[in-house]
């Protein structure tokens, strides 16, 4: 037996669920991917179910003025505040704010390496090591950039990549005689070009310059060897790549690009990653950063105003997020990821979907369905899970047909809902809030599991589906939604008919 239908060109059950393209700027809504959208904000890949999901807010743990970069000491397990005025503060993962132990000798942005007992900073001038909660300075050459190597401290200048004595870092005086004594290398003699940094490339060392041009170190004093690897690898500042296992992301000013070890010796091709998002990265400002997000499997390219262009590594997909206040840096320890501000340092919470006191918002469009003749949409159902027990709303549009998020009774008070009034479409009367069907988990009263043996949460995450029957005529449809809260999108479908 099968569903009777009046027209005979019906596509019944068209499905829109996988959205694993991630973002597609290079192009119109119409001409993008059907798993691909137009606009994504504040969404991104669940790599458990594949779907669509919102991003999870973030929770406050430290509340202080004037944060200008935040290190993580992990053989200490703590952290340090460096604050504007260059003073640096030691921090206890629960958040407790110790008394100034100096400040860092340079103006840069701080580079951190870990070293025996404590952490080596790098931040345009003399090298800085902190340990037992002193930070001692080295007479060292400038350090722009700080890198340990084979039982050595490697730093960069402008134009020169020094080692420092095997062991020792505070040992910088070349020794011809002694194998052990400190070393300097010049990749690109006379290139014209300034080092920008150095980036970790399996058993090789990267070294970037600003003329475009990457060399390869390889193998350790007396038998190293330096090859060039580009001439055509732009690399934006000092911040502006990351080492991810056998490859390298290097943000430039028009692109962003990976560099990637390969069968043949020697053998290094760039690779162009971007191309969806140029124009998303031509907006990142001179000083972004570029940070790998190992609990999210995503590379963050962090951008001005709280924006953050992101790679899902699972999916070779690009998201966006967008924070409620500027975001200075992110810094992962173990599955913990860290956001950076100028006033507070919070954590990635996906039990909540708020950021700085105040409710994300997130947005997406997706494949706009064209018809030589009409569409006729006769019926839309949409699927969703919430992920929290916050109050969350929004609606999901396919055309002029504009369905609100079904939600749950106990969400239904208007005390707790934060959600704007401009544009929100929930109803004050309970009648047709929570309309809607959900998909019930295992009752209580027939799980036979021995209470003190039984893992089974009693509140689980529930499936609510909501449908609409309409009359809808249009020559396109456009699919898309908005609003505020944590959920994940199981599907769209529709029944659509070409009249």
């Amino acid at each position: 037996m099968r569903l009777g239908v009046k027209h005979a060109n019906q596509q019944t059950a068209v499905v829109r669920a996988d959205f694993s393209g991630g973002l597609n700027l290079a192009t119109t809504p119409d001409n993008i991917a059907e798993n691909q959208l137009a606009t994504a904000i504040n969404l991104e890949i669940d790599h458990a179910t594949g779907r669509l999901k919102t991003v999870g807010g973030t929770r406050d743990i430290i509340e202080t003025a004037d944060i200008f970069a935040f290190l993580y000491d992990r053989i200490n397990d703590s952290f340090l505040i460096v604050k504007t005025d260059k003073s640096v503060y030691p921090c206890s993962r629960a958040g407790e704010v110790g008394e100034t132990v100096g400040t860092i000798s340079g103006k840069l942005y701080p580079i951190a390496a870990e070293w025996e007992d404590g952490l080596l900073i790098a931040s345009g001038s003399k090298l800085q090591y902190f340990h037992n909660n002193t930070l001692e300075t080295i007479e060292s050459p400038t350090a722009n950039s700080v890198y340990v190597r084979a039982g050595r401290v490697l730093i960069t200048d402008d134009t020169q990549i020094h080692y420092s004595g095997v062991g020792d870092e505070t040992n910088w005086t070349e020794d011809t005689n002694d194998a052990s004594s400190s070393k300097f290398v010049e990749a690109g003699y006379k290139d014209g070009g300034k080092f920008i940094g150095m980036a970790s490339l399996s058993q090789d060392v990267l070294m970037f310059k600003d003329n475009r041009r990457v060399y390869r170190l390889s193998g350790e004093y007396p038998n190293w060897v330096i090859s060039e690897v580009s001439r055509q690898v732009e690399c934006k500042n000092r911040l502006a790549f990351a080492d991810i296992a056998n490859s390298v992301f290097v943000l430039g000013s028009n692109e962003a690009q990976t560099l990637a070890t390969t069968d043949a010796y020697g053998a290094m091709k760039p690779a162009a990653i971007s191309a969806l998002v140029a124009s998303e990265i031509m907006r990142l400002p001179q000083n972004a950063k570029v940070r790998y997000v190992p609990p999210m499997a995503q590379v963050w390219f962090i951008g001005d105003a709280g924006n953050v262009l992101m790679f899902d590594l699972a999916s070779q997909a690009w998201f966006m997020r967008k924070f409620n206040s500027p975001l200075l840096d992110v810094v992962c320890v173990d599955n913990d990821v860290y956001i950076v501000k100028s006033d507070r340092i919070s954590v990635i919470d996906e039990a909540t979907f708020h950021d700085a006191g105040e409710p994300l918002e997130w947005k997406f469009q997706a494949q706009r369905l064209t018809s030589l003749h009409d569409y006729f949409l006769k019926r839309t159902q949409i699927s969703v899970m919430p992920l929290a027990s916050d109050i969350y709303s929004g609606q999901i549009s396919v055309g002029a047909v504009v369905i609100d998020l079904p939600i749950p009774n106990y969400l239904l008070y208007i005390k707790n809902d934060e959600s704007r009034i401009f544009l929100n479409r929930r109803r004050i009367s309970e009648r047709g809030k929570a309309k809607g069907l959900y998909v019930p988990g295992e009752r209580i009263c027939e799980d036979m599991t021995i209470i003190s043996e039984n893992s089974e949460p009693i509140y689980t995450r529930q499936t609510f589906i909501k449908e609409s029957r309409n009359v809808y005529r249009s020559k396109f449809l456009s699919v898309g939604g908005f609003g505020m809260g944590g959920f994940i999108l199981n599907s769209i479908i529709m029944d659509i008919a070409e009249v």
